[in-house]
């Protein structure tokens, strides 16, 4: 999850696809997933799915799931690998703002959506809205709850710049209770790895989580020292990986994410 403009990037996205599965968080799928309590055969909604990360599992576990992304190399991984296994997974090249009943997911038409990760900042309450209104059942959503996740404090602090902070989560669980839904939060923590093709991809990444303004003279000489001490070269013997090596940030970049999940049913969610 980056800042609108990098959310909104396609071009970007493509380019992330092939190291977007590298080092996975384990600990956050399992938690979100113990969370969000599926019932069996239940239908999912999983909006921003990328490479797979919950649509593979999900599927796994027989459920149905429309696997949804604006970004036609991560729903090209993703079709490799529903395919490899015969999951029951159907991916649309479909963003947010694009018309959802065309594709054949209107209102009520599953039992469960989520967005995990990939709600962004533009017309939230809308994309809250939509989420809703798709979902038999519930539906639930992460965003930061701590840092911005488009930001890295580390490079910031080394900086001299301000470490923005995130205020979604009072701002949508405020909007749900105003729909009449009655949300549920809970927090996990992730320590997110930084892996890329090349050493330029890794310090182009990590130049966009200083922020937008120009570097000065200064600045730009302690981020050049910064790249050149924390990103390694890195070589992959796992032959299921994506790809043979790349560069990796030598840190892993910590994250608190909100869970908030709300029934559409009129139920108490448990």
């Amino acid at each position: 999850m980056q800042s609108e403009n990098i959310l909104g990037d396609q071009e970007y996205w493509n380019k992330r696809a092939a190291t977007f599965s590298c080092g996975s968080d384990e600990a956050y799928k399992q938690r979100f997933s113990e969370l969000l309590s599926l019932e069996p055969g239940q239908s999912i909604l999983d909006m921003g799915c990328a490479t797979g990360t919950f649509a593979i599992p999900f599927g796994r576990k027989g459920h149905s799931v429309h696997a949804c992304d604006f970004a036609k190399e991560m729903l090209e991984i993703l079709d490799k690998r529903a395919a490899a296994e015969n999951l029951p997974v159907t991916s649309h090249l479909l963003a947010w703002d694009d018309d959802w009943q065309s594709t054949g997911l209107g209102e009520k038409s599953v039992d469960v959506a989520i967005a995990s990760r990939s709600l962004g900042f533009k017309n939230k309450h809308e994309r809250i809205q939509k989420l809703d209104a798709v979902a038999r059942h519930k539906a639930a959503i992460t965003v930061s709850a701590s840092v911005l996740p488009s930001r890295e404090p580390q490079l910031l602090t080394h900086l001299g710049r301000e470490i923005p902070q995130s205020g979604e989560v009072s701002e949508l669980v405020t909007l749900l209770i105003t729909m009449g839904r009655l949300p549920v939060v809970s927090y996990m923590l992730t320590l997110r790895p930084m892996i890329f093709l090349t050493l330029a991809d890794g310090a182009a990444e990590l130049r966009k989580m200083a922020g937008p303004e120009p570097f000065n003279v200064r600045e730009q000489t302690l981020f050049d020292a910064f790249v050149a001490r924390h990103f390694r070269h890195m070589q992959n013997t796992d032959p299921k990986s994506q790809i043979a090596d790349g560069w990796e940030l030598d840190y892993p970049l910590p994250v608190i994410w909100a869970f908030i999940g709300w029934r559409t049913d009129g139920k108490v969610w448990l």
